[in-house]
């Protein structure tokens, strides 16, 4: 397969966006003229707004609720290590099954089984009172979550063909707003619950209550407005082949050793910063859960800065990556390091901003490659390059065990560094396919 010319690319709602990428893109891809009609009186578009948002909120509960869990039921570092492995683990199965369950179920019936599948595991670890039930429910929720994730970008690629560049945007804000809301109420609630005689579980039932609503109405949900209606045999069969081909291309090799790093670290922060805070600086829980809003917000300011930036100037993917993962790295280092709270939370924040341009622009490396075959391509992708998120808090929680947390989450900007490096490595071989340098 012939590489891309000139692949540029705008973060925001982490759109594809390639420009004169070689002959496979003209002979495969259609260009589809932005339509003026809009989009806010569409049911779908409220839907797709909706599910980023609840899954956005819940993505991070179980990282939020840590230092509940080891106050009231014994669980170790290593244990919450395992939960967040299982989280991240569960979806490498997308990689595996995503395509041929697509096929079989098509979008409508996949969101409203990962949709209940998520409820019904925040039901399950809102009354748990074993650390083994929970690391179960946090893989099943893992899953629920990337499949939805997949099927949002199923659908909007399939309903909003000519208008998706400003859905995809609206999309990538609404679950970046729930990744920054959804900690931060579940720690208020964390800290108040018990003026109304009530404990950290019911906020875990205020979160299935909601998917479960989310659920209602997609079942409501005409099919073919999703993007189902090839039969299911066409789709198992074209499944097969694209997955064939995906798996012998070298930059679906670059782009999952890339998502790897990013994951480990990512998640690795997010789901141990919080126990060194408590730990080194004496932070309550409720604290501890502002610092992932903290980080959910540079996300949510990240995305609406690089895509000022990259409107003006055409930057290539790599180059963005091994630029944002060092700037990350050090911001990460400085927030582990922190004297205090504030300079802590400031640091993450700008952890959580220079982080945002990496996954988009990931998804554009790997879209412009791939551009006929984007469904599969991605679902092998969301699997695959999940190890690095479900392996990370893993090897922290088993080295903050062995060594203490202080020293076990050095991992997460060390990844980061080989994350920075790897990028600028690959954009220098490959400097020559853009147009710029």
């Amino acid at each position: 397969m012939k590489a891309c010319d000139h692949s540029y690319y705008s973060i925001v709602g982490e759109l594809l966006v390639t420009r004169d990428c070689g002959n496979f893109m003209a002979e495969n891809t259609k260009v589809f003229p932005v339509s003026s009609k809009s989009v806010w009186r569409d049911p779908i578009f409220w839907f797709v707004i909706a599910v980023g948002l609840g899954y956005g909120g819940v993505r991070n509960f179980l990282p939020t609720t840590f230092p509940i869990l080891r106050h009231e039921l014994g669980a170790t570092l290593k244990n919450l290590g395992q939960a967040e492995f299982l989280f991240y683990l569960s979806s490498v199965l997308i990689g595996i099954i995503g395509g041929p369950v697509l096929a079989l179920l098509g979008l409508k019936r996949t969101a409203v089984a990962a949709l209940a599948i998520a409820g019904g595991s925040l039901l399950l670890i809102g009354g748990a009172h074993g650390v083994n039930l929970i690391l179960v429910c946090a893989g099943m929720l893992g899953l629920a979550i990337v499949c939805l994730v997949v099927v949002v970008g199923s659908t909007i690629s399939a309903h909003f063909q000519e208008r998706r560049q400003s859905v995809f945007l609206l999309a990538g804000l609404s679950d970046a707003s729930g990744t920054m809301l959804g900690p931060a109420i579940l720690g208020l609630w964390i800290m108040h619950a018990a003026r109304w005689h009530l404990t950290w579980r019911s906020g875990y039932f205020a979160g299935a209550t909601v998917l479960g609503i989310l659920v209602i109405w997609a079942l409501f949900v005409p099919a073919r407005s999703m993007g189902d209606g090839l039969p299911a045999g066409e789709a198992l069969k074209k499944n097969a082949v694209h997955t064939k081909e995906i798996l012998r291309d070298s930059a679906f090799h670059t782009a999952v050793l890339l998502c790897f790093c990013h994951g480990l670290a990512q998640a690795g922060m997010v789901a141990f910063v919080g126990q060194l805070y408590i730990r080194r600086l004496h932070v309550d829980p409720a604290h501890a859960a502002y610092l992932l809003s903290a980080e959910g917000a540079g996300i949510l300011a990240g995305r609406l800065i690089f895509g000022w930036i990259t409107a003006r100037w055409k930057i290539p993917e790599l180059k963005v990556i091994a630029m944002c993962a060092a700037a990350e790295t050090m911001a990460f280092t400085a927030t582990i390091l922190a004297p205090n709270y504030a300079v802590g939370i400031t640091m993450f924040v700008l952890g959580g901003v220079f982080i945002s341009a990496v996954g988009p622009s990931l998804n554009s490396y790997l879209g412009c490659r791939l551009s006929d075959r984007l469904g599969t391509a991605f679902s092998l992708f969301a699997g695959l390059g999940n190890m690095g998120a479900a392996l990370g808090p893993y090897i922290i929680g088993v080295l903050g065990t062995d060594f203490g947390i202080e020293r076990g989450i050095l991992c997460a900007p060390l990844f980061g560094g080989l994350l920075s490096a790897t990028g600028l490595i690959r954009y220098l071989r490959e400097r020559r396919l853009y147009g710029t340098v």
